[in-house]
């Protein structure tokens, strides 16, 4: 069996980025990654409706900023900015680390080729019992209108309630796995059905990106 590598954490050097970025010491680093995972997965819950893509946590001095791209705004910020001052106030009950946080919501222009808003589309999709073959050649054939250079969809359980699991895949277009310069997005997560748990993976690659040579200093 091969060694799985995650797209993302293979590419971080070349032209990748963390999802959260600070500095901390070595005893209050668990405290900052507890916080951290406590948000995300507060923010995952409440912003369910307003498909979430991806979240940014930057910390600095006594301070938070939380960065959440959404593909319904309205949803996410609420009437006169109620909601997003609600969700505010709730994770700064989670931090006890930093007194000011910070809230912004984003849109998410392009939500197809955002591997997050389609693997949630697929789980709820599966979860109301909607033909698993219908749902993931529907999501691949939007997100390859969308610009995508290829896209490949996976589903693993008790497909269509059988008795025996097994696993399915569509890809369609070029998905370069080994290729460091290429663009490529991941997910994954679970749909609870009736049958029991359906795992769902999605990879969407939307071109190469050459990383910008870094100039030596002294050198001509």
């Amino acid at each position: 069996m091969g060694q799985k590598v995650h797209p993302k954490g293979f590419r971080l050097v070349m032209h990748e980025t963390w999802d959260s970025t600070w500095y901390a010491d070595k005893k209050d680093f668990g405290i900052y990654l507890i916080e951290d995972i406590k948000i995300r997965q507060f923010l995952e819950k409440e912003l369910n409706t307003a498909q979430c893509s991806h979240i940014e946590i930057n910390r600095y001095l006594g301070k938070i900023i939380v960065n959440c791209f959404v593909v319904r705004l309205g949803i996410a910020v609420g009437k006169g900015g109620a909601r997003r001052e609600e969700l505010r106030k709730k994770i700064a009950s989670l931090c006890e680390s930093a007194k000011d946080v910070h809230l912004d919501f984003y849109e998410e222009t392009k939500p197809d080729l955002a591997p997050e808003v389609v693997l949630s589309n697929i789980i709820q999709q599966i979860e109301k019992r909607v033909n698993f073959r219908r749902v993931l050649r529907q999501t691949m054939k939007r997100t390859l209108q969308q610009g995508a250079k290829g896209c490949k969809l996976m589903v693993a359980g008790r497909l269509n309630g059988a008795e025996m699991s097994r696993t399915e895949w569509y890809r369609r277009g070029r998905i370069p796995l080994h290729t460091l310069r290429a663009r490529i997005g991941y997910a994954c997560g679970v749909a609870r059905t009736i049958y029991g748990a359906i795992g769902v993976k999605v990879w969407i690659y939307t071109g190469d990106e050459v990383p910008l040579r870094k100039q030596v200093q002294g050198a001509k």
